[in-house]
Formats: C-alpha cells, sequence, structure tokens
C-alpha cells in the first residue's frame, strides 16, 4: 500500500517562506535529538542516585559526538538526493536512496561491533571516575548495541528532508522522545533497572523513530521510494555522498 506523496518541490514558489518552513521542523528537530540523553540524565538522577547520574551524564560528550557525525553524514545524503531530485533525474534519486540506506546497515554493524567492544577505552580516555565507570561502561554498550536506530532514523530523515518533507522526521523524533521519557520512568520507577533502563529506553525509542522513517520511505509512490529488493551500492554515488559530507 503506497502512502500520499508529501515531497515538495522547493524550486517554485516564493523561497523565503519555503525556507522558513522548511528549516522550523529541522531546527527543533536537532534540539530533540539532543533530549534522549538529556532525559535519561534526570531520571537517574532523580530515581536511582547521584552515581548514576554521573555515569549517564559522562556519556553524554560521546554521544553527542555521535550525534554530530551521523547528521553530517545524513547532510552529505540530503545534498545528493536533493541535486538528483531537483534536476528530475529519478534514476538517481533512486541509487542515491538505496545506496544510503545500505550505507548506514553496514556503518550500523560496523559501530555496533566497534562500539561495545570499545566502551571501556573510550570511557577511559575520558578519565570517568572508577566510582561510576561500571554504570558507564552498561550505558554505553547498551547505547551502541541499538545505535542502528540512531543511524536509519538520521539518514532516512536527511532522505526526506531533501525532497522538500521537514514534518515527518520532526513528528517521528517528538514521538520517539515522548516514548523516551516514558519507557524510563516504566524501567527505572515499575521495573528498578537503573542506568541499564535508561539505555533500553533509548535504544527501543530510536528504533521507533527509524522503523516509521523506514515504513514512510517503502510505501511512498515518488522516485525516492525504498524497494529492499533493490539495495545495492552505486560507487560512484557513495563517493559523491562522501564527498559532500566532508566538504561541509
Amino acid at each position: 500500500m503506497t502512502q500520499k506523496r508529501k515531497d515538495k518541490d522547493m524550486t517554485r514558489g516564493p523561497i523565503v517562506q519555503q525556507l522558513i518552513q522548511f528549516s522550523i521542523p529541522l531546527l527543533i528537530g536537532q534540539l530533540f535529538q539532543q533530549m534522549y540523553n538529556t532525559v535519561d540524565t534526570l531520571v537517574v538522577g532523580n530515581f536511582v542516585g547521584k552515581e548514576a547520574l554521573a555515569a549517564v551524564g559522562s556519556t553524554t560528550s560521546i554521544i553527542n559526538m555521535l550525534i554530530g557525525v551521523f547528521l553530517g553524514f545524513s547532510m552529505g545524503a540530503n545534498v545528493v538526493v536533493s541535486q538528483h531530485y531537483g534536476a528530475n533525474d529519478e534514476k538517481s534519486v533512486h541509487d542515491t536512496v538505496h545506496t544510503t540506506i545500505i550505507m548506514s546497515l553496514a556503518f550500523s554493524i560496523a559501530l555496533t561491533v566497534l562500539g561495545v567492544a570499545l566502551a571501556p577505552v573510550m570511557l577511559r580516555l575520558m578519565d570517568t571516575p572508577a566510582d561510576v565507570f561500571q554504570d558507564a561502561a552498561t550505558y554505553l554498550r547498551i547505547y551502541f548495541a541499538g545505535v542502528s536506530g540512531l543511524v536509519l532514523y538520521n539518514m532516512g530523515s536527511g532522505i526526506l528532508r531533501a525532497v522538500g518533507d521537514s514534518k515527518r522526521p520532526l513528528l517521528f523524533l517528538v514521538f520517539s522522545a515522548i516514548m523516551n521519557t516514558v519507557l524510563d520512568l516504566i524501567f527505572v520507577i515499575v521495573f528498578e533497572m537503573g542506568v541499564a533502563g535508561v539505555a533500553w529506553a533509548t535504544i527501543i525509542s530510536q528504533f521507533l523513530s527509524a522503523t516509521l522513517i523506514l515504513i514512510v520511505l517503502s510505501r511512498t509512490s515518488g522516485p525516492y521510494r525504498l524497494i529492499w529488493s533493490h539495495l545495492k551500492i552505486n560507487k560512484d554515488i557513495l563517493k559523491n555522498i562522501m564527498t559532500m559530507t566532508f566538504n561541509q
């Protein structure tokens, strides 16, 4: 079943008005992306203890760096998709979408393996205090175990934004942030899972937002539709995405 298309040709109509309408959801979305770790910190600080608060807080810079990296990659993909979309080159839009998604899946696997294995190393490099080290490592390992949700959401939302749809990625992110808060409270207060509970709440919420993005991409009738059997890397497009990412 296909969904009604909500992409928008931003090359037509009043430019300033379209830029404002497009940018506001984008800016709000960036704020909500930072909320996961902030809410986790508030919940454990209020319902677990100061050691748990310090443990989750000690991972903030690592997680913010991770978010920044994938915002950069999503912007690189965004630029390439928007170039081909604006030129009405439907085949290149199709190829870029599928290259982006398979690249995201590959990054997810690599980051999961490396992140889970190297979480203690990263915390030592940051001089994490010994009394919170174990909880911080637990939080970070669980976070990296579910990092594919973060990756796929950012890449998928970058594709939607490239075709002028910045509202649905924001709505999905707001829904995910609300779910994260609710699950934080349930896992910490009801199930008494402590630091592990807020970590699980975060990755479940991120998986929900990623799933919603992928459903939209899979059901659209536009040239940016995701067809899973068409997943294939186009080397020229991959090179272009990387060039755009690192030249920002």
